[in-house]
């Protein structure tokens, strides 16, 4: 459950209307000249500071779940009030630093039927938020919103310097990725073993295996501890049989479904910014061999050495038209996903001194490209088919040609028919790639993966498209999202025909792309 408290402000016993905005890391409710600012302070608490002339009340939206209520005690002479939040496994205390409180609630037996607690003062208020999981220390720490607020600042800058560099035109665009990556880092605990990047801090709350990738990727540039952090979540997960599972957050982790192996193309692009250490660097063999056997041992239904995916959800293209007819479908994407890896596990061998591994995992990987082209391509145009009767599937999704990353490793005619594609009008708009053709019967405006534009499909295309040496197109796929982004934010997904943004609308591999694509090719 995303939502805590319902903030609420009152002008002279009025609800009032107010403008948000983010001034210096800290949130900024204007109702007519008087501020309330919200500013965290440490992990796990915040500030809240209002001027003289209006109540902030936080209702605990107590219909929403059981077991809500405040409950009141003192300590050291001072007044603290703590709220009950089953609905999101955790308490919250709070306590003014100036002015006062009171509590609005109606106990019924077990829990209150609504709960609310409101702030005021004379002269404004203050006040701190602390998050309780288990019990409270009481430790009572001086805070100053001043001193909170300017240190925040300070993180936030000293966390925007790390990521890749961009062009001043989009200054201000990578100013506010800069804050949602840096907002959107949750300190770990629970199921969460390392600090963690959530995917969205709205209702996409959790991390994904092939999500996190992205992001580590963009950390590589300058925080290589919290790119390596953000790349090996998923692995300390990982179970023994070699599989990812498709999601987690601190409470729960789903194996339903997985996600598609783009973990050594990822780790090929983080090892041009960062160093791996000898014991990263044994770390990721042992995890990337793990992951890629996984694959060839569970995903072949029909032995023909080529992987499947049991869903659309595990090629993470969950809705495309490739998942038309009933799993499982084999498709090039796929494949070239596991050539790279296995070519990024024989690069990793070397380094450990492996020769012979080195030597089996580059010969596996060859043996797989040349499955690939043999089977997964008709009249140079990459295709999926149905496992065991290799029937070729009739769609007009984008999947099959993110098979590109495979760069100069595709014939030349190959890599022709593709680029010659994805230059003409089935796929490109205005701002980008089109996840399905518009043309098609079955293009949705916001339709997920049937027409809409995501930037882990812009940025894999972009890549190899420049590995095809087509430089300038990937520079001009890299400013039509630069733009879009620019006018829209850093939504889950864009209309493709519009760029307006869609679904979540802050989404952190959405800003971890655009800073990558802006300073490699713009």
């Amino acid at each position: 459950m995303p939502l805590i408290a319902r903030i609420c402000l009152n002008k002279f016993g009025q609800t009032a209307e107010y403008t948000s905005s983010v001034e210096q890391a800290a949130l900024v409710l204007d109702c007519d000249g008087i501020k309330a600012e919200f500013c965290f302070s440490e992990d796990g608490c915040m500030l809240v500071r209002c001027g003289n002339g209006i109540t902030l009340t936080l209702d605990f939206m107590s219909h929403m779940g059981a077991f809500d209520y405040i409950y009141s005690f003192s300590r050291n002479g001072r007044l603290y009030r703590m709220a009950n939040s089953y609905k999101n496994s955790c308490r919250y205390l709070f306590c003014s630093e100036k002015g006062e409180n009171t509590v609005d609630q109606a106990w019924a037996e077990r829990s209150c039927s609504y709960s609310r607690l409101t702030f005021s003062g004379t002269d404004g208020f203050e006040f701190s938020m602390r998050e309780i999981m288990t019990e409270w220390d009481a430790a009572e720490n001086s805070l100053n919103f001043d001193e909170c607020r300017t240190e925040a600042a300070r993180s936030l800058a000293e966390f925007e310097k790390s990521l890749p560099s961009c062009p001043a035109a989009y200054s201000g665009t990578a100013g506010k990725a800069s804050y949602l990556l840096w907002s959107s880092l949750v300190k770990k605990g629970g199921l969460f073993t390392r600090d963690a990047m959530l995917m969205s801090k709205n209702w996409m709350k959790n991390v994904w295996s092939w999500d996190h990738c992205f992001n580590a990727m963009a950390l590589s540039y300058g925080a290589p501890e919290q790119a390596w952090d953000q790349f090996m979540i998923m692995f300390d997960r990982q179970d023994e049989t070699g599989l990812l599972p498709d999601s987690v957050n601190d409470a729960r982790e789903v194996w339903n479904f997985c996600k598609p192996p783009i973990h050594g193309w990822a780790l090929r692009h983080m090892m041009n910014h960062m160093t791996l250490t000898r014991g990263q660097t044994e770390e990721a063999y042992i995890h990337l061999q793990k992951w890629t056997d996984w694959w060839t041992d569970y995903r072949d239904y029909d032995g023909d050495g080529l992987c499947e995916y049991n869903h659309g959800n595990d090629s993470g293209w969950d809705n495309s038209t490739v998942f038309s007819v009933l799993p499982p479908v084999a498709t090039p994407e796929l494949q070239a996903f596991l050539v790279i890896q296995m070519d990024v596990l024989s690069q990793l061998a070397l380094k450990l001194g492996r020769t012979e591994e080195a030597a089996i995992w580059a010969e596996r990987s060859n043996r797989l490209l040349k499955l690939t082209l043999d089977k997964l391509f008709s009249d140079n145009q990459p295709v999926a088919v149905k496992s065991g009767s290799h029937e070729i599937i009739p769609n007009d999704s984008l999947l099959p040609y993110i098979c590109v990353i495979l760069g100069e490793k595709l014939p030349a005619s190959i890599r022709q028919r593709i680029t010659e594609t994805l230059k003409g009008d089935r796929f490109l708009t205005e701002h980008g790639l089109a996840t399905e053709s518009p043309a098609s019967p079955e293009y949705r405006s916001d339709g997920y993966w049937r027409g809409p534009i995501w930037a882990p499909s812009t940025m894999l295309a972009a890549d190899g498209l420049a590995r095809c040496g087509e430089t300038a197109f990937a520079r001009e796929i890299a400013k039509r999202f630069a733009y879009m982004v620019t006018a829209s934010g850093f939504a889950e997904n864009f209309d493709a025909l519009t760029g307006d943004g869609l679904r979540d609308k802050a989404y952190t591999w959405t800003a971890s792309v655009f800073m990558i694509l802006a300073h490699e090719y713009l």
